[in-house]
C-alpha cells in the first residue's frame, strides 16, 4: 500500500513543480516589461522637467518685457499729452554753441537659446554739441545702436530752456550715442534725464562728472520718471567705475528674482520668486562700492552730476 501510495504522488508533484515555473516564468516576463515601461516612463518625466524649465525661464523674461513696456507706454503717454497741449513752440534772437559728454545706461536683451534669455545691462557715451541753427534735434549713433532718443531729446531741449532760461529755438542740438559695439536696448526713454543734464551743461560751458551715472526718462516739468531694469543698468556702471549711481525717486529699493526649485517626486518645479533690496546693498554683494542717490528733479541731479 505505501508503494503505491508513494507513486499516486509523484504526478501530482511534478504538477506543482511545472505550475510553479510556469508562474515564476509569467512573474519574470511582468518584471521586464515593467522595468522597460519604467525607463520610459522616467524618459518622458526628464523631457518634461527640461521643458518646465525651459518654459519657466521663459515666462520669466516676458514678466520682464512687460514691465519695461509698462514704463515706457506711461512715458510715451505723458510726453504725447504734453505736447497736444504745445499751440506754439518758442523761439530764440540767437542760436548757440557748445557740448558736453554724458554716461548713459541701457538694457538689452540676451538671448541663451529658444527659451531662454537674460537682460544685460550696457553703458555708452552720449555727447551733446549745440549748432546755430533753426531748432532742429539731430540724434546719431555710433556704431548702429538701438535706441530712440528723438523724443526724449525733444523734451529734454524744453526742460534745459526753463532751467537755464535760455531759448534753444534758433539752436540746433546733435546728439551722438557712442558704443563699443552694435547693440540692441530696450529703454531708451531712460537715458532722457542724462541727456537733459548734458545739454544744460553745453548751454552753461561746465563739465559732467564721469564718475556719475544716472537713468530716468525726463518728463516736461523737469521731473524724473521712473524706469525698468535698475540692477542690471546699476551693475554695468558700477563695472565702469561708477562711485555715485543716481536713480528716481522711489528706486533705490530693488526687486529681483531668485530661482527657487521644488522636488515633488521626480518632478523639480522652478519658480521665480520677487525678493527686495536695497540697490546700494545688492551692488555691495556684487562685489561695488557705489552710493546710490535718489533724484527727483532735474535740478537735483544737475547738481550731483557737474564738476563744481
Amino acid at each position: 500500500m505505501d508503494g503505491r501510495k508513494m507513486e499516486a504522488k509523484i504526478p501530482y508533484n511534478k504538477i506543482i513543480i511545472v505550475v510553479s515555473l510556469l508562474v515564476n516564468i509569467i512573474l519574470a516576463t511582468e518584471a521586464v516589461v515593467l522595468h522597460f515601461e519604467n525607463k520610459n516612463l522616467e524618459g518622458q518625466i526628464s523631457v518634461l522637467v527640461y521643458q518646465n524649465e525651459n518654459l519657466t525661464r521663459r515666462l520669466h523674461v516676458l514678466l520682464r518685457d512687460y514691465n519695461l513696456t509698462v514704463n515706457q507706454l506711461a512715458y510715451y503717454k505723458s510726453q504725447a499729452e504734453y505736447f497736444s497741449k504745445l499751440l506754439s513752440a518758442r523761439s530764440a534772437t540767437e542760436g548757440l554753441v557748445g557740448n558736453a559728454t554724458v554716461n548713459i545706461v541701457a538694457v538689452r536683451t540676451v538671448e541663451r537659446g529658444p527659451f531662454e534669455a537674460y537682460y544685460e545691462g550696457v553703458t555708452m557715451k552720449a555727447t551733446v554739441e549745440l549748432r546755430r541753427g533753426s531748432g532742429k534735434i539731430l540724434v546719431n549713433t555710433q556704431p548702429r545702436v538701438g535706441i530712440s532718443l528723438q523724443d526724449s531729446v525733444r523734451t529734454a531741449s524744453m526742460v534745459a530752456e526753463n532751467f537755464t532760461g535760455i531759448e534753444l529755438g534758433r539752436t540746433d542740438i546733435l546728439v551722438t550715442v557712442i558704443s563699443e559695439g552694435e547693440v540692441d536696448v530696450v529703454d531708451g526713454p531712460s537715458a532722457g534725464a542724462a541727456i537733459t543734464v548734458a545739454i544744460i551743461a553745453s548751454v552753461k560751458g561746465e563739465f559732467i562728472n564721469e564718475s556719475v551715472f544716472i537713468t530716468g526718462t525726463i518728463n516736461p516739468d523737469g521731473t524724473i520718471g521712473q524706469v525698468g531694469g535698475i540692477p542690471e543698468k546699476a551693475l554695468a556702471a558700477a563695472k565702469m567705475g561708477a562711485r555715485e549711481f543716481l536713480v528716481p525717486r522711489g528706486q533705490s529699493i530693488i526687486t529681483i528674482w531668485k530661482e527657487e526649485r521644488t522636488k515633488i517626486g521626480p518632478l523639480i518645479i522652478i519658480n521665480y520668486k520677487p525678493y527686495n533690496i536695497d540697490l546700494k546693498e545688492y551692488l555691495r554683494q556684487q562685489g561695488y562700492n557705489v552710493k546710490v542717490i535718489e533724484v527727483e528733479k532735474i535740478s537735483e541731479a544737475y547738481e550731483l552730476m557737474v564738476i563744481v
